[in-house]
């Protein structure tokens, strides 16, 4: 057999069944033709020859949980990520209506506000938006996504949709603040993008993906526009796949807000494993509740000095069986956006509901986030086979922030990582972009240290829960191609599986773990092409 490409003197971290180390890889017709060692490989015929001068060669990179199109969306749009207060907001804002005023624009997005990093820490308010307009709708939403502050046109604007009587408690109408489904459902009071205005975001984004050694997403983003409409979100991806112009596999977290918007899909013939090589539909995402920050997630307990505040959920158990069961028979699995463990608890009984009356074998449910866990939640979960999709890169804000909101006492298995791994939960690395950054060095370095990106505390936050390097790497390899059900084609470097390949510039399993985060991406390789070279 004659190769299109062969990798050669390399350290080929296989994760095979035998954990093998190998020396080179072949490639034909984008699949990986020959696994062996350098000598064996250059006796096999090929068209080009690539010396990987020592150099580790893993699976290709799979993000378990972010939000591509609304990253490339914020990334367009006003960034927040690094104010320091309300007023460089307002400042921001009112900078980039300037930049665009021959444009005539119909709104004004941004996101990315966190009032910790404030040197006066207070939300922004209504005045503060209307400060940047009284003519167009304004809207700051706070980096969880949460939460967010609109000015006075854009609550106008929200008054006049079909679901505002829905969502009118989760508005403050003196403030501006809007949370959990108001903000959802604010988007849709924003003029929508052109089909070609998403593809050219789309593309922008997975220019980035590859860049940090990612060749697969499992992304939500039907609802992560204005306008909300996910029809067109997902004619763009089909659109881009049929011009061969992804170089990430999408596997799509379908989030829909409204159980009539999910019939509607289900009623248009999608259906979960609908496929091509780049698309594919997944899974039913349901939001359950909000964030620690916003003090939205649904707690058991309550939040220190808020007692009777127990956070927000968005569906009763009821609600959430009837979902999952129209999921189930219609071959989709179910992931379900939880953080609180009144919010797990709840979600947790709705798929051992749903479940029970399915005679589907294999279901492979989630919880994505899965923070404030304990010793019972995770029982359960192991019980009923439900992963736990994390994001290790939550450690670096979160830590600061989740005793003084819970308590000491339920400090015990919660962002239990390690824990997971131990009891055969299945557990899935995401980064939650634009939540957080999707370095995918950065989240190993995270889980595997629990430390600040600057460093500490020493020894980590609850280190009892740090992985190892392997441990993490197989966070975003082996274990996501299972909750996508392509475990036989991805997520290993054997034969016959795709050849999506990450090269990284040093090895990472005889670093120093501070050094982790440093390391750099040398070549990103999808369906046997080069898409990324240092």
């Amino acid at each position: 057999m004659r190769m299109d490409k062969i990798f050669y003197n390399g350290i080929i971290k296989t994760f095979d069944k035998e954990n093998r180390i190998e020396e080179a890889v072949g490639i034909k017709d984008g699949k990986i033709a020959f696994v062996g060692n350098k000598k064996e490989a250059l006796t096999l015929q090929y068209k080009e020859a690539v010396d990987l001068q020592g150099k580790l060669m893993l699976p290709g990179f799979v993000d378990g949980h972010l939000h591509l199109i609304h990253y490339a969306f914020v990334e367009s749009t006003v960034k927040l990520f690094d104010c320091k207060s309300v007023e460089e907001i307002v400042s921001l804002a009112k900078n980039k209506l300037k930049e665009q005023e021959n444009e005539n624009p119909k709104w004004l997005f941004s996101r990315g506000w966190d009032e910790k990093r404030f040197d006066v820490k207070r939300y922004p308010t209504k005045a503060d938006a209307d400060a940047v307009s009284t003519t167009i709708p304004v809207v700051f939403v706070r980096v969880c996504g949460h939460a967010a502050v609109i000015n006075s046109v854009g609550l106008e604007r929200l008054k006049k949709i079909s679901e505002f009587e829905t969502v009118k408690n989760e508005i403050d109408f003196e403030t501006g603040l809007i949370k959990e489904n108001a903000v959802q459902f604010f988007y849709s009071v924003l003029e929508k993008p052109s089909q070609e205005h998403v593809e050219l975001l789309i593309r922008s984004g997975i220019k980035k993906l590859n860049e940090k050694g990612i060749t697969g997403v499992q992304t939500e983003d039907l609802s992560s526009l204005p306008g909300k409409d996910w029809q067109l979100i997902l004619n763009s991806y089909n659109n881009l796949q049929l011009k061969n112009q992804l170089s990430v596999r999408i596997y799509e977290q379908c989030l829909f807000e409204q159980m009539l918007d999910f019939e509607k899909f289900i009623n248009r013939g999608y259906r979960g494993g609908q496929s091509g090589e780049f698309f594919t539909v997944g899974p039913l995402k349901i939001l359950m509740d909000g964030s620690i920050g916003a003090k939205t997630a649904a707690m058991t307990d309550g939040y220190v000095g808020d007692s009777e505040n127990l956070g927000i959920v968005n569906y009763s158990i009821e609600q959430l069986v009837e979902m999952m069961d129209l999921a189930m028979e219609n071959a989709m699995h179910v992931v379900v956006h939880c953080i609180g463990d009144r919010a797990m608890e709840m979600v947790i009984e709705a798929m051992r509901i749903s479940q029970k009356k399915s005679d589907r074998v294999d279901v492979r449910n989630g919880i994505v986030h899965a923070q404030i866990t304990n010793s019972s939640i995770l029982e359960k979960m192991k019980q009923y086979g439900i992963a736990a999709y994390i994001q290790p890169v939550f450690v670096n804000s979160d830590m600061d922030i989740v005793e003084s909101r819970i308590g000491k006492e339920r400090m015990h298995k919660i962002y239990a990582w390690k824990s997971m791994i131990d009891m055969g939960i299945l557990t899935v690395g995401g980064s939650d972009a634009p939540v957080e950054s999707f370095d995918i060095m950065e989240n190993i370095y995270y889980a595997v240290t629990r430390e600040k990106l600057e460093g500490g505390p020493k020894n980590g936050w609850l280190p009892e829960e740090k992985l190892d390097v392997e441990e993490a790497v197989k966070l975003f390899t082996v274990y996501p191609s299972y909750m996508s059900f392509t475990e036989n084609v991805n997520g290993t470097i054997e034969v016959g599986k795709r050849a999506d390949l990450v090269v990284l510039e040093e090895n990472i399993f005889e670093v120093e773990v501070d050094k982790i985060k440093d390391i750099k991406i040398s070549k990103t390789i999808v369906d046997g092409k080069m898409v990324y070279q240092a």
